[in-house]
Formats: structure tokens, sequence, C-alpha cells
């Protein structure tokens, strides 16, 4: 079910971007390419599921896509053959998805109207891939819409930026946010909320992952790291990279919300902004955190609140 267009959106300027889009979609005069930046990835999947009903609807009404033909309803279940998803299949993606991708933009239309491709997490790409998808995006087919969902712009090459429509989404408020995930529990939608620092991909994530879990895995390194033990680093494990560069996002939060009290050293995060960075290479999670732990002993703790 798509939000309210009020709820989704959360600012006038918002809602008059998107009448734009919707505008220009029902018109065929719609970029090629476009550049969703900001907010939440919540919002932008909702934003790129209503323009490729927009653009494949049998039965358009002045409101928008009418919900009920057998393209609107193929394209929300995510059966639709010429609207094409793309997403990290750990924490990048690679080259090798973008060329599988490649020859399914080509092929003719089995359906629709125009053929839609949504980049989830676009900023994941890895150089070779954005190399890649930089081709077609030079040389698009015709009827064809690219939609990069980003949380950062300028995590995109700029070769590419360069030739996109950006964008941009405002962040929601928690409650805008919490009306946006439908039937969760609300308490642990809250607690999730808090422990991102209001960072809505991560509540997103963490929630979906577990709000204990992660606060248990958490507190667990932020103990081996005060006491300087080793050994206790053991319980962390086995984690997949996913799980880490989700646990290592909280921990990065804790020690921005420490250094702005002044009881964490700004080195500490670096350290952890570096071990993140370096988990996306995939280098081993395990041997990841392990290399953080003993450089954060030598620093002197962690000590976040």
């Amino acid at each position: 079910m798509f939000w309210m267009l009020n709820s989704l959106l959360g600012c006038d300027d918002m809602n008059r971007q998107l009448e734009l889009l919707e505008k220009a979609a029902r018109e065929n005069r719609l970029a090629h390419l476009l550049l969703f930046h900001g907010g939440s990835a919540l919002q932008q999947r909702e934003v790129a599921l209503r323009l490729a009903q927009i653009l494949n609807c049998s039965q358009l009404t002045p409101q928008g896509p009418c919900q009920t033909c057998l393209a609107c309803r193929k394209i929300i279940s995510g059966n639709h053959p010429d609207v094409l998803w793309l997403k990290p299949l750990k924490t990048t993606i690679g080259i090798e998805q973008v060329l599988a991708w490649q020859p399914k933009v080509y092929l003719k239309h089995y359906e629709g109207n125009y053929k839609v491709s949504v980049i989830e997490q676009a900023d994941a790409l890895t150089l070779p891939a954005a190399n890649a998808l930089l081709k077609v995006i030079e040389e698009p087919p015709e009827r064809t819409l690219i939609i990069l969902s980003a949380e950062n712009a300028e995590g995109i090459l700029p070769t590419i930026q360069s030739r996109a429509q950006l964008v941009y989404f405002p962040n929601l408020s928690e409650a805008t946010w919490l009306t946006g995930l439908g039937e969760v529990d609300q308490q642990e939608a809250v607690r999730a909320f808090q422990l991102s620092g209001k960072n809505q991909n991560l509540a997103t994530a963490i929630l979906e992952h577990g709000v204990q879990i992660v606060q248990d895995w958490v507190e667990k390194f932020r103990t081996a790291v005060d006491k300087r033990d080793f050994l206790k680093l053991f319980a962390l494990f086995p984690i997949d990279k996913n799980q880490a560069v989700l646990y290592l996002q909280v921990i990065a939060v804790q020690a921005q919300a420490g250094i702005q009290k002044g009881i964490i050293q700004p080195f500490e995060l670096l350290a952890i902004g570096k071990a993140i960075d370096v988990l996306r290479q995939q280098v081993n999670p395990r041997l990841v955190i392990e290399v953080l732990a003993i450089e954060l002993f030598q620093q002197g703790g962690a000590r976040c609140d």
C-alpha cells in the first residue's frame, strides 16, 4: 500500500517535485535517468513504484495509477517483467551484477509501455560496476527509465551524477517514519529510531534485524573494548558482512554522540568509519572487527555512552 502523499513526503517542496515528476511521466517527458537521494529508502522505493505504475498503467486516472489493472498489480507485487530491481547482494553492487542486468535492459518490452530499472543503494556500486552502468546510461534504449536510489548523492560517480536529474528527499520526522512502517511494534520502532541516531535507513535496518540483537552485540563489543579483553570478542562471532556493517554503523552513531559530549576522542569515529569502508571491500568481517578492537585497545578504549 502507498502512504498518503503528505505523509510520505512531509513537505510542500517535495510534494511539488513529485507533481512535476508525475506530470512528466504522464506526458512521456521524464528524464531517462533519475537520482533519488536523501530521506529514507522506503520513501524512494514508494516513489519509484508509483512512477513505474504511471508509465505502465493501462487505466491511468487523473489521480494517478489505477492500482487495479494487471500492470499496476504486477508492479506492486514485484512481478512485472519490464520493471527491474537491482540491489547489493552483500555490501556492494559488483560489476557481475551490472553485467547480468545490462542485457535485460536492452530486451524488447514484454508487456509495458516503459522498461523501468530501479537500482537501490546505488552509492554501493563499485567503481567497475559504476563504469559498466555508465555505458548503458550514455546510450539508453527508447522508453527506458533508470532510477538510482541512494542515501548520499556524493557516493555516485560524478560522470553519472552529471547525466541524471537529481531528486532530493527530505528527512522524515519520527512520527511520519513510524506511520510509514505499517503494522510493527511501535515501541521497538522507537528504540530502533533512537539507536540509529534518527537515521531512517539505519533505523529500518535495525528494526528488520532485531533491536535487541543489535543492542546486545554492541554492548558486548563495548565491554570487550572498555576492558581491553580480546577473549570477550569471541562471543561476537560468527557474523556476516551485512551484520558487521550494521553493528559498526550503530557503534559509529554512539561514538559521534560521545564526541559531542566530550567523552569520546574523534580518532575512534575515524577508526570505525575506516573499518566500515574495509568491510565493504569484501574483507573478512571477523578480521575487521578484531583489528578495530585492537586499535581501540591501544588508543584507550571506546567509552561510548
